[in-house]
Order: structure tokens, then sequence, then C-alpha cells
């Protein structure tokens, strides 16, 4: 089985292969739409459900990142204008996908090279997982590593650095535990539970 992913980033890209490669059985990865961002995804959805009807399998994975919002009134607005293919799947982030990576306090804080227990315990309830994460970053040691990760734009702004992507990517593909992590990331145990699932999709919830 085949099944095209549709991402709204690199670091995403990484997350939902990783979920496919450990949860999805023999399914391989066929290709991957999007890349540009949260409205483009959107806009390639009616795209990815043909394909899900046609091809084969398609996993849509898209962050939530408003406080507040709702990942049932997310999907439901993003499918209000199609028919649903059995086989695609979309799955929402809570808040954002860093939210995932931090779930996983004891290999996050290893790669990092810092302490485990200023690890936020509930991910999905900080406001900002991508700027917590930054923050993390910023006590690596490893200078060069630390350079990568975080840009510092000065009066104490501090920004993903210039090979942010890459280096979570590599975090993603060879340290990151999914199994540890959804158990403080419940959308994540919900989106590993529908990829294990996915070639017998019948229905679209979120």
């Amino acid at each position: 089985m085949f099944i095209t992913l549709g991402v709204e980033d690199a670091l995403s890209e990484a997350v939902a292969a990783r979920l496919v490669e450990q949860y999805a059985g023999e399914a391989r990865i066929a290709r991957t739409i999007g890349l540009r961002g949260n409205q483009d995804l959107r806009r390639r959805l009616p795209s990815l459900n043909a394909i899900a009807f046609f091809e084969g399998p398609a996993l849509v994975l898209t962050d939530l990142d408003r406080p507040g919002s709702c990942p049932t009134e997310l999907v439901s607005e993003w499918t209000r204008t199609i028919t649903p293919a059995p086989n695609l799947l979309v799955r929402v982030a809570v808040l954002e996908i860093e939210a995932w990576l931090i779930a996983d306090r004891a290999n996050l804080a290893r790669w990092l090279g810092i302490a485990e227990n200023v690890m936020p315990r509930a991910p999905e309830e900080v406001d900002d997982p991508k700027g917590v994460l930054v923050q993390l970053a910023r006590r690596i040691r490893n200078r060069t590593l630390r350079d990568r990760l975080v840009q510092d734009r000065g009066n104490g702004l501090f920004l993903p650095g210039p090979n942010y992507n890459i280096e979570m990517r590599d975090f993603v593909t060879n340290h990151w535990d999914p199994e540890a992590a959804r158990l403080a990331a419940p959308s994540l145990s919900r989106a590993i539970r529908r990829v294990a699932n996915l070639p017998n999709q019948t229905e679209l919830t979120p």
C-alpha cells in the first residue's frame, strides 16, 4: 500500500513519515504534497481527497495553531466543500507539531543536552510550542547546534535558527519516540490510532 502525505512544512513531513513507518504496517510513502504552509495545504485538500478516492490513502497533517481553537471544527471547515474519501485522514496537532516532539521529554532533553525537568509536562497546553522549543534550545551547551536552532534577533527576541527544520528533522528521524510522546500528547495518540487503521479507514473524524 502506498500513502500520499499532505503537510505544511518539512518538519511535519518528517513526523508524518515517521508515523507511517512505525504504525502503518507495510505501507510506503508515494509522494508528499504541500510543504508551503497551512493555507496552501488547505487549498490542496480537494486534490488530496481525489487521490484518496482513486489512488490510495492520503494522510494530511496540519497544526491547530491558535489557542482555544477546536480540531473538530478545523476538520469540518476544511472538508466543508468536499465529500471526504474513506481513505482521507486529516490529523491536527495541538497546537503545533512541536508539541508532539516536546512530549517525548526524555529523548528531546537528551538530544538537546539539557535537564529533563525543564521540559513541559503537558505540551499540548502550551500556547506557543515552537517558541518553547526555541527557548529550550537556548540552554544547549553545544554552540554549533544552538546557533543552528536559535536565532538571536536582539532585544530579547529569539526565533528559530537558519537550520531549525534540518536539525529537528534529524531529531524526529533518529531520536524521537512516538510511543513515549503519545502519553503526554492526546492528539498524537489519536493520530497514531488512526494511522494504524489507515488501510481500513471508513470515516473522517478528528
